[in-house]
């Protein structure tokens, strides 16, 4: 079955239609929803929610892209709105009881982060669009088509995730990570040949 033939059963109100676009599609958005949300359980229900809305308005999906980048943009679109809100939920706990939410007092440069937290820690939009163009491969015309923006600026918002992944990195990795031979453990002046 085409994609066309897929979408207009879906139309229909095709029970097994929605079951066979929700097998192709699923996993991706389900990937990208667990890389924006950065929990299992939030992405599960964002997922849910996105093929709710899919399937409640797939009248309004017009073609112009592939069923695929028009179910990205749900999916970017509820995590955002999702994203937003814990946000919000999460500064209104802080203001309600700030003793029980004191972050960590490490020092921030002294923290290793591996890609994710990386990503993790990146503002919504930023993350969504790396994602997009590096977990799944979009070209600028389609990350366009997801995020609302016109395709001249996907190179520049890219521009700038990449920038500002760049940074939490360089801060978290920093120049610490490799030790000049004067600030290494072992004093080389105390080893003798012997031991050595």
């Amino acid at each position: 079955m085409t994609e066309q033939e897929l979408v207009e059963r879906c139309r229909e109100g095709d029970r097994e239609a929605q079951r066979e676009l929700y097998d192709r599609t699923s996993g991706p958005v389900y990937r990208l929803l667990l890389k924006m949300t950065a929990n299992p359980d939030d992405a599960f229900d964002l997922a849910q929610s996105t093929y709710l809305k899919a399937f409640t308005r797939i009248n309004q999906f017009d073609g112009r892209s592939t069923v695929a980048t028009w179910l990205y943009r749900v999916a970017v679109n509820e995590a955002l709105q999702f994203l937003r809100s814990a946000g919000r939920t999460r500064a209104r706990l802080r203001e309600i009881a700030p003793e029980q939410c004191v972050e960590s007092n490490i020092e921030h440069s002294s923290i290793r982060l591996d890609m994710n937290d990386a990503l993790a820690t990146l503002p919504p939009n930023d993350r969504a669009m790396l994602l997009l163009r590096y977990q799944e491969g979009l070209d600028y015309r389609a990350i366009a088509e997801v995020v609302g923006c016109a395709s001249g600026t996907v190179a520049s918002r890219l521009n700038r995730a990449r920038g500002n992944l760049r940074e939490i990195l360089r801060k978290s990795y920093g120049s610490r990570e490799e030790k000049g031979h004067n600030d290494h453990p072992i004093d080389v002046k105390q080893v003798s040949p012997e031991t050595g």
